[in-house]
């Protein structure tokens, strides 16, 4: 979930010591139903805002740039508060944070719902994805203590089962409900429907989960988050707004004043680093040449491929006039083909090492061409049937990229670091996902509003081809990076730890649960890294 704090030795005992008095009988089971609610809630409430934009912008009549900050908004602040929740769960006990994060959630996603105008509505998706921070690095070391033996395998099972579920049924789900227009209430639906959720599992969750006592006392970075997030903001909020605006000159202030930003920001981490303290990041893993390659491919990768899902659920409503229950449908071959992919990677990984990623960048950059070919072939005549064959060779790729991704990386890190590179290595693919919603909305929105198009259809049509060469053009750049990573293709453990580890199926659990930003395993890799590395 976090680092190792400074000082602690590699190779002691787990940091997370088993619950005193863990759920016995069926208490057991309502914390794992817990558990995969949770999970649900997080990962699923990215995905139904996705089709929510046209509807946002047409009832609360706002501008492009307001409706990309109710998705960009929630991950960011989701993405900088990651470590820090894992820590708190640390400090204060894994059952009182993820229930403090349930309330903030549960209450931002019902004001969410009633809010009446952009604003208030911005301000409870930050709330609502620091709740989501506090939440989910929670999620897999409760599940872990509370199971043992084929138990806990199953239970992983099912827990990696939800992740993908909800990538793909949150969008089905939003959909449906904002096609709907129940009661006249268009978009609100799609995030009132998670407030039941989230109060049932609050209820239960205080009744079954049992206390932990808190594993130490690490140190937590605030003043490190307050100065990422600041210049994350005045990086990516430049990109949402700039167009609404003309590109004002203080939205080139803004972008300035992010370079010094992040120098701040990295000065101070290794200050903390020197004297002996735990910083958000430690800037030394940059020394390591798979980390800094990792970082650049993870962020990459993340841009493009929640650019593709935002923009094109966005084309598929306004371009091609489809309702947000046939957009949802539209897209569902990318979730299908990336969850079925997605469980083959485990039989890959051990044979073909980094060439599976070479594979899934192939597959990628052939799908994205193909989809731009598509459009621009079809012009004022173009079908989202067209686009389903280009869309599951996306899915594809995006399988045999994403859930070995963290494990070929962190086969080039120092074992003692492998823990802290796994919870930077996250956070920076959640911090891609933001910058995709803000970057590549960004080329969408100037062309998407080029005068020399004539109807919406066309000009959205215009900006999405677009859109797709820059997604094509990130995705090159990113092959070309996968080359510098170390090739795992030998039988050393560690080279494919998470089906090793864990064996196939809650492998897969691990592997998703830290590319949707999960900690929970930072530490305990450092240990079982170290033991394993020593018998080698």
């Amino acid at each position: 979930m976090t680092a190792p704090t400074t000082g602690e030795a590699v190779g002691a005992a787990d940091p997370y010591p088993p619950l005193a008095a863990p759920p016995t009988g069926r208490a057991r089971w309502f914390v794992l139903a817990v558990g995969l609610t949770c999970t649900f809630l997080v990962v699923g409430g990215v995905s139904i805002a996705n089709l929510a934009m046209p509807s946002l912008q047409a009832t609360l009549h706002v501008g492009f740039g307001a409706v990309q900050f109710v998705v960009a908004g929630y991950g960011l602040v989701y993405a900088v508060f990651l470590i820090t929740g894992g820590r708190l769960g640390d400090v204060m006990g894994r059952r009182r944070v993820l229930l403090a994060g349930l309330v903030l959630f549960t209450v931002a996603v019902l004001v969410s719902g009633l809010a009446p105008d952009a604003p208030v509505l911005i301000g409870a998706r930050l709330v609502q994805g620091f709740g989501a921070a506090l939440i989910y690095p929670q999620i897999l070391s409760i599940i872990q203590d509370t199971f043992e033996g084929a138990e806990r395998n199953f239970a992983l099972g099912l827990f990696g089962a939800t992740i993908g579920v909800a990538i793909v049924v949150g969008q089905l789900v939003g959909g449906a409900l904002i096609q709907l227009n129940l009661a006249g209430l268009a978009w609100r639906p799609a995030f009132l429907v998670l407030v039941p959720l989230g109060t049932a599992a609050l209820l239960t969750g205080r009744r079954v989960m049992a206390r932990d006592e808190p594993a130490g006392r690490p140190h937590i970075d605030l003043a490190g988050t307050g100065l990422l997030g600041a210049a994350l903001l005045l990086l990516v909020l430049p990109l949402l707004i700039g167009p609404g605006v003309g590109w004002a000159w203080w939205t080139w202030v803004m972008f300035a004043a992010a370079v010094p930003g992040f120098a701040l920001f990295i000065r101070y981490e290794q200050r903390l680093d020197r004297t002996g303290r735990t910083p958000l990041l430690r800037p030394s893993l940059f020394r390591q040449r798979a980390f800094g390659v990792g970082i650049a491919i993870g962020v990459l990768y993340f841009i493009t491929i929640v650019g593709l899902a935002v923009y094109t659920s966005l084309t598929f409503q306004v371009g091609l006039g489809l309702d947000p229950l046939q957009a949802g449908l539209a897209f569902a071959p990318v979730g299908i083909a990336f969850f079925a992919s997605s469980l083959v990677v485990p039989r890959l990984v051990p044979r073909l090492g980094r060439s599976v990623l070479v594979l899934g960048h192939v597959l990628l950059l052939g799908g994205l061409i193909a989809a731009w070919a598509t459009v621009h072939g079809a012009g004022s005549g173009l079908s989202a049937v067209e686009l389903a064959l280009p869309l599951l060779l996306i899915g594809t790729a995006q399988g045999l990229t994403m859930s070995p991704l963290i494990g070929v990386v962190l086969t080039g890190i120092r074992p003692s670091d492998k823990g802290s590179a796994s919870g930077a290595l996250t956070t920076a693919f959640q911090i891609g996902q933001a910058l995709g919603v803000a970057g590549i909305g960004t080329v969408f929105s100037v062309l998407g509003a080029r005068p020399g198009a004539a109807t919406a259809s066309s000009r959205y049509q215009v900006a999405y081809q677009s859109a797709l060469l820059l997604m094509a053009a990130l995705t090159l750049v990113s092959f070309v990076l996968v080359y510098a990573l170390p090739n795992p293709h030998d039988s050393r453990p560690h080279h494919h730890f998470l089906w090793v580890r864990h064996g196939r199926r809650t492998g897969l659990a691990h592997a998703f649960y830290l590319l949707t930003g999960g900690h929970a395993v930072g530490r305990r890799l450092s240990h079982w890294f170290h033991h394993h590395e020593g018998k080698h």
